[in-house]
């Protein structure tokens, strides 16, 4: 199904369920449709009614199907009650689809995971709960569909020109399931709100049971609930628990949850790029570092040291550099503590032989020259990669630094993208890594 169509289909049923959604029959009959075969119909309540945004639907198959089956089954609905809206399942799904779903059921009656009850769990105040899940308990409720994102206490859609989508990063979801895998994951807090009917607090058994009117909207984790479903498809016996934290607020509390929530001062992901320590160049540049040589003495975690004249660089920048120039150098112990001393050594001369520039008064040069901006340490990284293991280097690196001029006035640093200490792109980094190596 092309993203173009799954868009005017949505938008189309979204439309008609406006014009229908409060007919209690028509609901009914869908389920029923579901049911025949063999397929839990609390989906297509929810869709029906509206707790369930059809433009959360992802292009998976399963979703693509659930679309297919909803759609038809409306469809069918409608022209049974002569009512005057129609559906033209074959407008959207190609030929293949169409054929494969017509006659689909499920294999068994779905599980009816209704009621739900939560062992263990404790009151935290009215109407906020928390407890512990494991891995397997937390898919459960996914796998049933019972875990819904709502864009309205979530995070904003993501919004592209094929239309809109949950805002979800393949790559973070990749990346916790492979942590989870590894036993590096930490388990924050999964956050859920009880929408509907409110769920019944027992505290004598420190039971919460969540009926069937309910329905669970995750606020807080969509990535991580994804990685965990990821993870369990590879290992389905992995024994992890989630903290978890139920809420039976109002959508508008909710999402004023949300918002304080990512009010609360968030990590720099540029200083959370250097702390991963599954990345070579990462182990790298805590050896640099440790050194205690000249290179380590401006290099500084985010570039708001730099802004404030109190380092040259960042750590971002020369991991970046390192992993740009040292690949396939870097990945064993042995070469990787061969590249770091060859850094230090490198820069050790560099800033030592051109020290105004770079230790006695840096932030005075820094004024009319870019020889110490913390952008050309990409160049200065790269330009020791070309050099190492060549006798003559000292002498080639002086010839090259002298070949450039670092003055501001050049407007060769305008071409090339350099404005003052500003992040630069990959495009402005390869313009520097040629400038730093042409000729060599």
């Amino acid at each position: 199904m092309l993203k173009e169509n799954q868009n005017k289909l949505v938008n189309n049923l979204k439309g008609i369920i406006k014009e229908v959604g409060y007919m209690s029959d028509i609901k009914q009959e869908i389920v029923a449709e579901f049911k025949l075969r063999n397929l839990n119909g609390l989906r297509a309540v929810w869709a029906f009614s509206e707790n369930l945004d059809l433009i959360t639907l992802t292009d998976s198959e399963e979703d693509i199907r659930f679309l297919f089956l909803f759609s038809y089954s409306l469809s069918k609905v409608l022209k049974e009650k002569e009512i005057d809206i129609s559906i033209n399942v074959k407008d959207y799904f190609t030929e293949l689809e169409y054929n494969s779903w017509i006659g689909y059921r499920g294999i068994k009656e779905s599980e009816n995971i209704y009621p739900i009850v939560i062992d263990n769990v404790d009151e935290i105040s009215d109407r906020y709960y928390q407890t512990i899940m494991s891995a397997q308990e937390i898919e459960r409720l996914n796998a049933a569909n019972i875990l819904i994102y709502n864009p309205n206490t979530q995070r904003e859609l993501k919004v592209t020109k094929a239309g809109l989508s949950i805002n979800v990063n393949p790559k973070k979801v990749t990346e916790i399931a492979e942590r989870m895998l590894d036993g590096k994951q930490f388990a924050d807090d999964l956050k859920f709100n009880i929408l509907g009917d409110p769920p019944v607090y027992n505290p004598k058994k420190r039971t919460l049971t969540i009926y069937e009117g309910s329905f669970i909207n995750t606020f807080d984790g969509q990535h991580r609930k994804e990685g965990n479903a990821l993870v369990l498809s590879k290992n389905p016996h992995l024994k992890f628990n989630w903290p978890v934290k139920f809420t039976a607020y109002s959508e508008i509390r909710t999402h004023d949850c949300m918002t304080q929530i990512n009010k609360q001062t968030p990590i720099d992901e540029e200083f959370l790029s250097t702390k991963d320590y599954s990345k070579s160049e990462n182990l790298l540049i805590d050896k640099i570092m440790d050194s205690r040589g000249e290179l380590s003495a401006v290099t500084k975690d985010t570039d708001s040291y730099i802004k404030e004249n109190r380092g040259l660089t960042t750590k971002s920048i020369l991991s970046e550099a390192i992993k740009d120039n040292y690949e396939g150098k870097i990945e064993i112990s042995i070469n990787r503590d061969s590249v770091a001393n060859w850094i230090v050594e490198f820069t050790n001369y560099l800033m030592g032989y051109y020290i105004d520039d770079f230790i006695t008064k840096p932030y005075e040069i820094k004024k009319h020259s870019y020889i110490n901006n913390m952008n050309m340490f990409y160049g200065y990284i790269a330009l020791s990669a070309k050099l190492q293991n060549n006798n003559q280097w000292k002498d080639i690196l002086k010839q090259k630094i002298e070949s450039i001029d670092f003055s501001k006035s050049n407007s060769m640093w305008k071409d090339i993208g350099i404005i003052g200490e500003r992040k630069i792109n990959k495009t402005i980094k390869n313009k520097l890594y040629k400038l730093f190596t042409e000729g060599l």
